[in-house]
């Protein structure tokens, strides 16, 4: 019987022990991607948000330091170089928090870091609070050129040489295909943003026209019923 009870109390006390209080950090920080692959140039918008947790305001970047950064590197890099572009940090600064604040935020990571070649990236984001720095788990983010579905050309008059290159490709997001267009100058180099057209069903092959005067009319099926038409200005300078 005495040997019963004493089992008892020591269950009882791992228990009582397991299940004490955990304590806060003074910050917590998240980061939250709308998917995990991109198509070349296009607009990768990242929600980020910073909670302070303490009973007292708290000031991020203070003076030259940053109030956030994103740490982006190449996934496969021995070194981790960084590609981060903004070295002021990706929030406003400084970055005042009031007791039990949260404050969230929009980036456009193509923006804030050079993420403009194929392959797989390391994404972060943290803060420091004396000299400690909190940060997220790391999201892996892939950039793909896409399917190339088909293609076409814009020749300027009186200027040969000059030429825009139409692509549209395929590309799944939220278990749907979805059709974008990568927009790139020749022989400048000049590349413009990705733009996404909407669902896609490949039961038919998109219809490009592209007119003299620079209007890009686009029809794709979107659904068995319906079709998407997407009307573009294309001048020389924009």
């Amino acid at each position: 019987m005495r040997l019963l009870t004493t089992v008892l109390f020591c269950l009882g006390s791992a228990v009582l022990f397991a299940a004490g209080p955990q304590q806060l950090r003074p910050v917590s920080v998240g980061m939250r991607f709308e998917a995990l692959s991109y198509v070349l140039d296009e607009e990768i918008p990242v929600q980020l948000w910073v909670r302070n947790n303490t009973a007292s305001t708290l000031t991020l970047g203070k003076g030259s330091l940053p109030a956030g950064v994103l740490d982006v590197s190449r996934v496969g890099d021995p070194q981790k170089r960084s590609l981060s572009l903004d070295r002021g940090g990706c929030l406003p600064r400084p970055l005042q928090l009031k007791p039990g604040e949260e404050r969230t935020f929009r980036v456009d990571l193509s923006k804030a870091a050079d993420v403009s070649s194929e392959g797989k990236y390391f994404v972060t984001f943290g803060v420091v609070v004396r000299d400690t720095r909190y940060e997220t788990e790391i999201k892996v983010l892939e950039i793909v050129p896409g399917s190339l579905i088909s293609e076409g050309v814009q020749i300027f008059a009186g200027k040969g040489y000059q030429q825009r290159n139409f692509k549209l490709v395929r590309w799944p997001r939220d278990h749907v295909d979805r059709i974008f267009l990568r927009i790139e100058d020749t022989p400048s180099g000049v590349v413009f943003p990705t733009v996404m057209l909407g669902a896609y069903l490949p039961l038919s092959k998109p219809r490009m026209n592209i007119a003299p005067s620079g209007e890009i009319t686009i029809l794709h099926r979107a659904t068995p019923e319906y079709y998407v038409r997407n009307v573009f200005w294309s001048l020389e300078e924009e």
